[in-house]
């Protein structure tokens, strides 16, 4: 075989980690409870991590101590759902307050220190902390009624959306969606709209949960995990970033792969709440 039919046998790194993926997110997603609480946290630990290295050289970065405030925030988004119907919100409410005292507390004696820490890079730690504890609504929407078919649904939907506003864009793309992401359309994003409610619809028909609220929830998916996206955009135009992380060959980092299910989670989450 000549070195062209050796490249073009070769798997790209973006298929081959999906191809390995997939089948772990599977797992993970039918196992649920307190593995798919684990792999959120994790999941949130390591998009923290990867906000902190791209503030690492600025003056206004995200502080270590950051990563405290995590555990107590999983806790405090969990104990509003059935995930851990046992702990009352006031223990939720207590924990928030002991995050916020707790930050400032490590400011009060950094503050004669080499390494002050700044009322910025303070707001930006907290505010960082919150945005990756969105990771926290998967297992909490796994934990409520008909849970594994709505996550189910809002993976597919978001999955799906996210493949077909690419191509639908590269066809028929000619209005920018937004200065923030230049590649994005308007025509891609109806594309994507509509692949994202037919494939709600479909799962929710499936899964007994009725095909009117699928097609609700497919336009909730569709309209929040763009959102999610551009949110991450903001992120990485914020700090000079092309790209968050490297550890999903072909995907970039955490956030450049999940920012779309941190939206559109609890997005779907309130929907149902609301609604069922």
């Amino acid at each position: 075989m000549n070195q062209d039919g050796i490249k073009k046998s070769r798997i790209s790194p973006r298929i081959l980690t999906a191809l390995v993926g997939i089948p772990v997110v599977l797992a993970i997603v039918h196992l649920g409870g307190s593995i798919l609480f684990a792999v959120a946290l994790l999941l949130a630990i390591l998009s923290l991590n990867e906000l902190r290295a791209a503030t690492r050289l600025s003056s206004t970065r995200i502080e270590f101590f950051a990563f405290g405030a995590l555990v107590p925030l999983f806790l405090a988004f969990c104990s509003q759902s059935k995930l851990w119907p046992t702990m009352a919100p006031t223990n939720a409410n207590f924990l928030v307050a002991a995050m916020v005292m707790a930050f400032l507390i490590a400011a009060i004696f950094e503050f004669n220190s080499a390494r002050k820490i700044s009322l910025l890079s303070l707001s930006l730690s907290v505010f960082a902390s919150f945005y990756v504890a969105l990771f926290a609504f998967i297992p909490i929407l796994q934990a409520e009624n008909n849970g594994r078919a709505l996550l189910w649904l809002t993976l597919l939907g978001v999955w799906t959306g996210d493949t077909i506003a690419y191509f639908g864009g590269r066809k028929w793309g000619k209005t920018r969606l937004t200065p923030l992401s230049p590649g994005k359309s308007r025509e891609g994003a109806w594309c994507g709209l509509a692949a994202t409610v037919l494939v709600c619809t479909l799962v929710a028909h499936f899964s007994g949960l009725g095909m009117a609220r699928g097609a609700v929830l497919g336009i909730v998916v569709g309209v929040f995990a763009p959102l999610g996206d551009l949110a991450e955009s903001f992120w990485k135009r914020e700090l000079g970033v092309k790209d968050l992380g490297t550890i999903l060959p072909g995907h970039g980092g955490v956030l450049d792969r999940c920012d779309s299910l941190l939206f559109a989670t609890p997005a779907v989450y309130f929907a149902a709440k609301l609604w069922f």
